[in-house]
């Protein structure tokens, strides 16, 4: 039993080797205080990604047990206060923190951290720590965190100053990566592409790597020869290849490296079309799809992995290819949950696995997105090292940036400006930056955008403008639960996106047009008369924006409405919603060049369907209205352009503008 003494300037707490740490839910020991690791197994789930253990082997063995004893008291402690275990995750970070500590102090007194005069040398050399090693926040958090649980579990009486310990901070933590839409469509065209291709041979890439396998199980323990592995190997090789099979564009690869590219291919699919994180992508498989509430809604049902400790089952909105991307992934591996299966299941019968790691695994087993080599199979049965497999799909798409790109990474991403260049790739990404690219993009392209990007997939256009436009009616279902910290992040792009319009409203453009741009270019004016450079900076725009003072609507035809009351959607469709213009209708030079390339598209489909039917004659002439009105907005920007007076075949017009 773990006793706590006083405060001690000596000793820390001695622990019997028996000392009990982690337990099953029937009290059966699962890790003692001493162990090289400690399983949490028994009180919680967690990630399928993730081992549910807290280790110390990479902890220096001259005071590895010392960081044992004093977690354990602080485990006890954080028990008898809050009343429940601390989660894996936890521990993990008070570790992390307890280890820096016992480096700056060079000894486990804790109790000597009470004293003024060590205190004070503590923070000199943590200050020098943090400098020299380019620590993150994060890391701070961890000591501060495990220094304030040190003085809870009454072994020092000292509370640390976070915000003091966070301002030696240099390290400026960098935003996730959000791709330029136009490299973000086209890597998400050719995923769709992959999962169109091979959906429908899906069971039969399953089946003949099913064979290969017994190919290699035979030929490596045949007895009637003797053969060198090599020898084996080329024996495996040539019957393998020898196999026949109707999949277009595919090779048979004990190697996994063919079915990697299917399950990258599925896996950038399910998460552009989600948002989700990885660990919660792994928690799917094909029976995960649905479709909600009389709209049919498709969703995905999952695991949040946010809440660690508990398995919470969570719900996102997403595409119907989902549906295929997760039959492709999950089905096309068959072969493998077999296998796996099998050895789970001998590995529990010899006890060669607990029950807590049989049932983990069981989970797993599960999920749509499995690790393609048997041999190499370690922790987790998942496919991992997402990171690598992105990159690698990205790398062989051939995708390199256009100057818009380039310019539209640096306005994304300004804390990377220089990292994407013309003709160049994109920077390494990680699965969270496919998170952040989400946002920008539902933020960005989604509501009232004029960028409704189409994917041909099974000769059927997919619209992102129909994807985006359920989220509404999603958010309207009381069963329905939705990830908050997505939402956060992209109330957050909200956020910066409107920052990016204002700034560019008062401080790019040199030109303004519609009503509310003439006034605020009359405002700038008399601010330029008076000697000011910049109207409004973007830190006073961003808190104006936040404080609701500031809003904007991106309109679906180009320009901006900043009135934040404002009931319609000007000039959403192909007719003019009213004649009197918008009071509170911006266009900057950037959204006068998106009119105009609508009304080249206006012009040209005018023309295809000017064949004087009398059926179309409202549609042209309301073309024809729409088309001349652009023009009236965007005569000033000094932009060329062809004034359009083509006549509807077939009628006299009587509408003039």
């Amino acid at each position: 039993m773990i006793t706590v003494t006083p405060i001690a300037r000596s000793s820390l707490q001695k622990h019997n080797e028996n000392s009990t740490v982690t337990t099953r839910p029937d009290g059966e020991v699962l890790s003692r205080v001493f162990d090289l690791e400690w399983d949490f197994s028994g009180q919680e789930q967690g990630s399928l990604l993730k081992k549910p253990v807290v280790s110390f082997e990479n902890i220096d063995n001259a005071y590895r047990k010392d960081i044992q004893s004093t977690l354990a008291v602080i485990l006890k402690r954080y028990r008898a206060i809050v009343g429940e275990s601390a989660t894996r995750s936890q521990v993990a970070s008070w570790q992390r923190g307890l280890v820096e500590v016992r480096k700056i102090l060079g000894n486990s007194d804790w109790a000597s951290l009470s004293e003024d005069r060590v205190y004070k040398r503590f923070k000199v050399k943590l200050k020098k720590r943090i400098v020299q090693f380019d620590w993150s926040k994060g890391t701070v958090d961890a000591l501060t965190t495990a220094i304030n649980r040190l003085s809870q579990s009454d072994l020092c009486l000292r509370k640390p100053d976070g915000k003091e310990f966070r301002s030696w901070v240099n390290k400026e933590t960098q935003q996730a990566i959000a791709i330029p839409i136009g490299m973000y469509s086209t890597i998400i065209a050719k995923a769709l592409r992959v999962v169109e291709q091979y959906h429908p041979h899906r069971h039969e890439i399953s089946h003949v790597h099913a064979i290969a396998e017994d190919i290699y199980f035979i030929e490596s323990n045949r007895t009637d020869v003797s053969l060198e592995d090599n020898q084996i190997s080329s024996r495996v090789i040539r019957r393998i290849n020898s196999l026949t099979h109707d999949i277009p564009n595919f090779k048979i690869r004990r190697s996994g490296s063919e079915l990697n590219r299917i399950l990258r291919a599925c896996a950038v699919v399910t998460l552009a079309f989600s948002g989700m994180r990885i660990g919660e992508m792994s928690s799917l498989n094909k029976d995960s799809y649905a479709e909600k509430g009389s709209n049919f809604i498709p969703i995905l049902k999952g695991e949040e992995t946010k809440r660690e400790g508990q398995v919470v089952q969570e719900t996102w909105q997403t595409h119907r290819v989902a549906k295929d991307a997760l039959a492709l992934a999950h089905d096309a591996t068959q072969f493998l949950r077999d296998i796996y299966t099998e050895t789970n299941n001998l590995n529990l019968k010899n006890k060669k696995i607990t029950q807590e790691v049989y049932q983990r695994h069981t989970r797993q087993l599960a999920s749509a997105f499995l690790a393609t080599q048997p041999s190499k199979i370690t922790v987790s049965y998942c496919q991992t090292n997402w990171a690598r497999l992105f990159n690698q799909f990205i790398q062989s798409s051939g995708i390199v940036a256009t100057q818009s790109d380039v310019e539209e990474f640096n306005r994304l991403n300004p804390n990377r400006v220089g990292q994407l260049k013309v003709g160049g790739t994109l920077p390494k990404l990680t699965p969270h930056d496919f998170r952040r690219s989400f946002a920008v993009f539902f933020k960005r392209y989604g509501f009232g955008s004029s960028a409704t990007i189409k994917f041909q997939y099974k000769h059927t256009n997919i619209q992102m403008s129909d994807y985006y436009g359920n989220n509404a009616r999603l958010q309207t279902m009381e069963d329905v639960l939705l990830d908050n910290d997505l939402l956060n992040l992209m109330n957050e792009e909200g956020i910066r996106m409107g920052v990016d319009i204002f700034d560019e409203i008062y401080n790019e453009s040199e030109h303004l047009g519609g009503a509310g741009g003439e006034r605020i270019a009359r405002d700038k004016f008399e601010q330029l008369s008076n000697g000011e450079h910049v109207y409004m900076s973007r830190s006073d725009i961003e808190r104006l924006v936040r404080n609701g003072t500031l809003s904007v609507v991106k309109l679906p035809t180009g320009g901006y409405c900043t009135n934040a009351t404002c009931s319609r959607v000007c000039g959403i469709g192909e007719f003019s919603a009213e004649i009197k213009p918008c009071d509170h209708e911006v266009i900057t030079d950037k959204q006068a060049k998106i009119i105009l390339k609508q009304n080249k598209r206006l012009i040209k489909s005018f023309r295809e369907m000017n064949t004087g039917d009398p059926m179309m004659h409202s549609i042209l002439i309301g073309q024809k209205q729409k088309i001349q009105r652009n023009e009236q907005k965007i005569k000033d920007f000094n932009l060329t352009f062809e004034p359009f007076d083509d006549k509807v075949k077939g009628t006299i017009e009587t509408v003039g503008i």
